[in-house]
């Protein structure tokens, strides 16, 4: 791809509206309560771009993970996987924000990084004593809606 096809690819706007689009996407995230299900298409028009390309992808991804957000599936946004990625994929978005959610699939998305054992044990069963202390914290602030 030529720079001036790559600078198509880019948003017209000020990299300012670009990060009021991504606080966007991860208000979005937040305010259906820590995951949602979007699409390529939506992401990218959220951040401001025309065209969906590979340069597109590593922004997406960028942004993504700027604002604290995890998604899957990965591949979607690797440029050297996803050849030809279309507006229409899904692509699901959720905040990384230490909740039980987020430990799961931080688990089985990246088993390498994690203490899966202790992730499923303290989901599993009740058995809380895998959770650390200020897991507990917030589980108790969770179900007490404090």
């Amino acid at each position: 791809m030529s720079d001036a096809e790559r600078e198509d690819d880019r948003p017209q706007d000020t990299g300012n509206d670009r990060d009021e689009n991504a606080a966007g996407v991860a208000g979005r995230v937040s305010a259906e309560g820590g995951l949602i299900e979007t699409t390529l298409g939506a992401l990218r028009e959220e951040l401001g771009y025309k065209k969906l390309g590979r340069w597109v992808l590593e922004e997406l991804e960028e942004h993504l993970t700027n604002q604290n957000l995890g998604f899957f599936p990965s591949w979607k946004l690797r440029p050297q996987i996803n050849t030809e990625p279309r507006k229409e994929q899904r692509l699901w978005v959720y905040a990384l924000d230490g909740s039980t959610r987020a430990q799961v699939i931080t688990a089985i998305l990246q088993p390498e990084d994690t203490d899966v054992f202790a992730v499923l044990d303290g989901l599993a069963a009740g058995r809380h004593q895998a959770l650390l202390p200020q897991q507990k914290i917030d589980l108790i602030r969770e179900i007490t809606n404090a």
